[in-house]
């Protein structure tokens, strides 16, 4: 008995709709999966946050009490970060995937006429879940380590580290008598055998080492679907494309039917 050509066709190959049955579970799967580890993310920071809190406690409990504890407090902190800038890796991944469906599957849909809107052609949808589908085979993240630390430390660990820095130059200022001179100040700052010259030095090198990170990593804000880049390459560019709150440029007029 002959097949049927209707039956034997090959299935359509337009994209599937928000109303899809897969469409709709796949995108709660993707969020549930991205706010999973937002919530691993927020739990390092605690973690940082109470580790920083406890140590500036016991450090200014008593005069006695060394300085050093400060500064391993900070090795803590940059511990925390590195993690937690593993986790950002990972939920960047899963963000990149959330908003590829909210531009092909619920811009369209609360458009009513995606025709209208120039970057929602059909092809541009289909090459975006294409994308997606991808990127389900891809396990390395797509943002490096370093622009993860970078981010991460202009968000969170900034503050961290300028807390306890400044806690730490008080207890040098104050403890075990309130200092008189820079070089008092720089004599105290020692560790063991390490001089507190070289141990100023360290400090130095470390906060320059996180504000280039921090200014060169890129941001997670979006201007018309894309990407805001990173404060040292908005002040290298002088295009008003990516500048967060810059109007695009007005269409030019219609011609008359």
């Amino acid at each position: 008995m002959p097949e049927d050509p209707a039956a034997t066709a090959s299935p359509p190959t337009t994209a599937p709709t928000a109303s899809h049955p897969m469409a709709a579970h796949f995108y709660r799967a993707v969020v549930s999966h991205a706010d999973v580890w937002r919530q691993r993310m927020d739990a390092t920071t605690n973690w940082a946050a109470a580790t920083t809190a406890g140590m500036i406690t016991f450090s200014f409990g008593a005069p006695a009490a060394p300085h050093v504890v400060l500064l391993l407090s900070l090795a803590f902190d940059v511990v925390f970060l590195v993690m937690e800038s593993r986790r950002y890796q990972i939920y960047d991944l899963w963000r990149r995937r959330f908003r590829t469906l909210n531009q092909c599957l619920i811009v369209p849909v609360l458009l009513g006429r995606p025709e209208a809107h120039p970057e929602l052609s059909q092809e541009a949808i289909q090459r975006g879940l294409a994308n997606v589908a991808d990127d389900l085979g891809r396990t390395i993240p797509h943002l490096e380590l370093s622009e993860a630390i970078g981010y991460r430390i202009r968000r969170n660990y900034g503050y961290i580290f300028a807390l306890v820095l400044l806690a730490w130059g008080l207890k040098l200022e104050l403890h075990p008598t309130p200092a008189t001179s820079m070089a008092d100040l720089a004599e105290r700052a020692a560790v063991g055998t390490l001089s507190g010259p070289y141990v100023l030095a360290a400090i130095a090198v470390f906060l320059f080492g996180s504000l280039v990170l921090a200014i060169r990593a890129p941001g997670e804000q979006m201007i018309h679907w894309s990407v805001v880049p990173s404060p040292f390459s908005r002040l290298l560019s002088h295009s008003r494309s990516f500048v967060p709150g810059a109007k695009r440029p007005p269409a030019p007029p219609s011609e008359p039917r």
